[in-house]
């Protein structure tokens, strides 16, 4: 598994809970995309699996505890079975729970249950098949993983049934429940985990790891810059450096957008929806550019005092809402019209000579 960039101290603290006597079993890591959730949620498994600790060599029972913190070899090891099964995404105790159908489990008298590979949401029969999984003992590991991910996509009936789950979980399962948005989690889900906020990661510690990474250090330092503390972000840009300069030209697309007519951002609405029924890669990634354009603004309006804060805000909101909607059945064309008109109106300094309707 690639290193983790940044986090030392969410990582002092994952490592505290898997070496106390009774770690941890349901975790809500919260942050923002791209600054490596997962990856810390993957982190505390090979924490709790890895065969370096005492206890969990090869041949130890699963679903047994390894009371004693680890004290001389470095853990995770990154070596062992569970460490590689992990890093490579192949563990068969290490699961993603998603919106889809993974997990699904239709009641004994559901026998018309149909498949929902294309939900936008995470149901309840898919709880219900978390909760069947997690009543077995692992395949091979110590602790199995599940990794809700985003966990604001749990209906607010899939999130009930998990809650018994979340307040009593096997000793041999942990879940750890990924989220940019949880104050949309209902706070009975949230007063069961223990919450981690994961914060974008400082420039210098971001162009750092690149560079132990192999990443030239010109490209590193640009990267890091351009990435606004994701180093997701930085990674992506770092192995398609194109995809900057896409980027500058999509915040150039945002601000003559954001200073537009109705009519013109409707236009807009429906070049996106065009582009996202051939290419849905390139919608995610211009919504990507008005994320990092909205938080341009409200940086610029907390320094000032007088901007639009709120309305910064709520456009933040409905960037992180249309790409729940993208995911499911929702018609493109008027998730996204409705994200644009949730947008304030900015004053551009200079005249926009561009024509609206010439984007790409």
């Amino acid at each position: 598994m690639d290193e983790i960039i940044g986090h030392a101290d969410v990582l002092r603290e994952l490592r505290g809970l898997a070496e106390s006597a009774d770690p941890v079993h349901a975790l809500l890591l919260a942050g923002p995309a791209g600054t490596g959730r997962t990856l810390l949620a993957l982190e505390y498994a090979r924490l709790l699996n890895c065969e370096a600790r005492p206890g969990n060599g090869p041949g130890a029972a699963p679903g047994l505890f390894a009371l004693e913190p680890s004290t001389s070899t470095a853990v995770p090891c990154g070596q062992c079975r569970s460490c590689r099964l992990i890093g490579e995404g192949v563990h068969p105790d290490v699961i993603t729970l998603g919106p889809g159908d993974t997990l699904c489990k239709p009641r004994p008298n559901e026998s018309g249950h149909e498949r929902h590979p294309q939900s936008r949401d995470i149901r309840i029969c898919q709880v219900r098949g978390l909760i069947d999984l997690v009543a077995r003992y692992p395949f091979e590991a110590r602790y199995r993983m599940i990794i809700i991910d985003p966990a604001d996509r749990l209906g607010r009936e899939a999130a009930n049934t998990l809650l018994k789950t979340l307040e009593e979980p096997p000793g041999h399962t942990v879940i750890a429940l990924v989220t940019e948005a949880p104050d949309s989690l209902i706070e009975t889900v949230v007063s069961r985990c223990r919450r981690i906020d994961v914060r974008p990661v400082p420039r210098a510690e971001i162009e750092s790891g690149l560079k132990r990474r192999g990443i030239e250090a010109v490209l590193a330092s640009q990267v890091a810059g351009e990435c606004h503390g994701r180093p997701g972000r930085a990674i992506d840009y770092a192995r398609s450096p194109d995809l900057m300069g896409d980027r500058a030209r999509l915040l150039e697309r945002c601000r003559k957008i954001a200073a537009a007519k109705t009519s013109d951002r409707f236009t807009y609405a429906g070049e996106l929806a065009e582009r996202f029924r051939r290419d849905r890669t390139l919608v995610h990634a211009e919504l990507n550019a008005w994320e990092a354009f909205w938080e341009e603004q409200l940086q610029l309006a907390a320094r000032q005092r007088d901007g639009d804060v709120a309305g910064i805000v709520e456009a933040l909101r409905a960037i992180v809402l249309v790409r729940a909607d993208l995911m499911g059945q929702v018609m493109a064309r008027p998730a996204l019209e409705l994200m644009l008109l949730s947008f304030p109106t900015l004053t551009l300094a200079e005249p926009v000579e561009e024509e609206l309707a010439t984007h790409a």
